[in-house]
């Protein structure tokens, strides 16, 4: 199944409340960071159902539907037997459907959290419309120019607040019921113009509440759900270290310089990459001023894929947790991610240069792993008018992955963050077990 269509609330993010995401795969646009701070609203997805294609979306309401059409009353119920099916199935894992999202909670006695701060749904600003008007005696302000003062701050008791409009004041407080959270005037109350009906705008309130900020980046939503970020998680996605056995690699030794050290960490990286790509071009790029230690070019028709590969040779003699082996790769790693804002054909220029002053260099030696100038110039000749993919390796058999602490996860969330942000591409970290 691949989500192709996914609407997220945000927890934290004051100035994107709500943002709507639309692609072929959105899921691959959302690593950890991007989702413990997020939930999900609703989502679209496709794909086969025993050998069936199939399409299914669902929202943070509870409602489910397809984007076909039942041909007939029967093929309808059936349909639904098998979603209820599904729905009921207690062996299905929470956790795995939500995908590192924050899980809502339905709310119905207050949070132990002092309230910051309280914003209309972001539906409102979604309109083009002002909202229906607020008035207290003969002033009268539109919804959108109406703020929020919170007028308590404790953690327990009823949540206390004030409309704020620039001529009056309208003190409310908000309580948990029967029927959720209800908001009241404390004094007189404003009134509503909605729908060619005047109404006591508490009662409009309780049909349009707002959303309500608490300590944490902690929010309770108009449907009386609690969002909390989620801590539960490791700063960084796991899945991304990929442990090497490193045969034969003395790990505290990073290049292979123009005699090909064997038992060097470039040279391992290199025949490890090769034997799983099938580059047009792997080019030796070690030294000062490097694109990577190693770059990997893949081209053919429509598409041209980069890989840099950034590999950093170990303190010590054995894997450990030490974080110092990491901020150089991890600086490298971001400095790298520029070539996509370049452009592909900077960076091919930049290393035909330098692939000519390896040779100057190295008399008798090339930079060419796998093929030669040549196809470079071939590849040059074709790259303005293919789509750019650049993808990102760093080699550190210094970093265990069984040990990797929450120092280096944090280090390697904000690398991996920043190059997904520039590039779009991959992030893979090649370490030890």
């Amino acid at each position: 199944m691949v989500a192709t269509n996914i609407g997220l609330l945000d927890a934290r993010g004051h100035f994107n409340r709500f943002s709507l995401l639309v692609d072929s795969d959105v899921f691959e646009a959302l690593n950890i960071e991007a989702r413990k701070n997020r939930s999900k609203t609703h989502i679209m997805a496709s794909g086969v159902d025993e050998g069936t294609k199939f399409s299914v979306c669902a929202a943070l309401s509870g409602r489910f539907w397809s984007m076909r059409a039942a041909p007939s009353l029967l093929e309808w119920t059936q349909w639904c037997d098998e979603q209820g099916t599904k729905i009921l199935d207690v062996s299905v894992d929470l956790e795995n459907v939500m995908a590192g999202f924050i899980i809502p909670v339905d709310q119905t006695e207050r949070p132990p959290f002092p309230l910051l701060g309280l914003e209309w749904p972001w539906e409102w600003r979604a309109g083009t419309g002002e909202g229906p008007p607020f008035t207290v005696g003969s002033m009268t302000h539109p919804v959108t120019d109406i703020g929020f003062r919170v007028d308590d701050f404790s953690p327990q008791g009823p949540f206390r607040f004030s409309l704020v409009s620039p001529t009056w004041e309208v003190a409310y407080k908000a309580e948990f019921t029967d029927q959720g959270l209800v908001y009241s005037p404390i004094a007189a109350d404003a009134t509503v113009r909605y729908r060619h009906t005047t109404v006591p705008a508490a009662e409009w309130i309780n049909k349009h509440k707002p959303y309500l900020y608490l300590a944490g980046d902690r929010l309770l939503t108009p449907d009386d759900q609690f969002l909390a970020p989620r801590t539960d998680l490791p700063p960084f996605d796991l899945s991304l270290l990929s442990p090497l056995e490193w045969s034969g690699v003395d790990i505290k030794v990073e290049s292979m310089g123009p005699d090909r050290l064997s038992h060097s960490i470039q040279h391992y990286m290199s025949l490890h990459l090769s034997g799983q790509e099938d580059f047009d071009i792997l080019l030796d790029d070690d030294g000062a001023g490097e694109v990577a230690d190693l770059v990997g070019i893949t081209a053919n028709d429509t598409d041209i894929t980069v890989t840099l590969v950034h590999c950093k040779y170990s303190s010590e003699p054995s894997p450990g947790a030490r974080v110092g082996d990491l901020y150089e790769v991890c600086g490298q790693a971001a400095r790298g991610a520029k070539w996509r804002e370049y452009g592909i054909d900077a960076l091919l220029r930049t290393l035909d240069r330098r692939a000519g002053k390896y040779a100057t260099r190295h008399p008798g030696k090339t930079p060419y792993l796998i093929g030669s100038i040549h196809e470079l110039y071939r590849i040059r000749e074709r790259a303005p008018r293919l789509r750019p993919h650049i993808n990102t390796v760093i080699a550190q058999p210094g970093l265990s992955a069984a040990a990797c602490s929450s120092k280096q996860q944090h280090l390697l969330a904000g690398a991996h963050s920043y190059v997904k942000a520039l590039t779009g591409g991959t992030f893979t970290i090649h370490c030890s077990l």
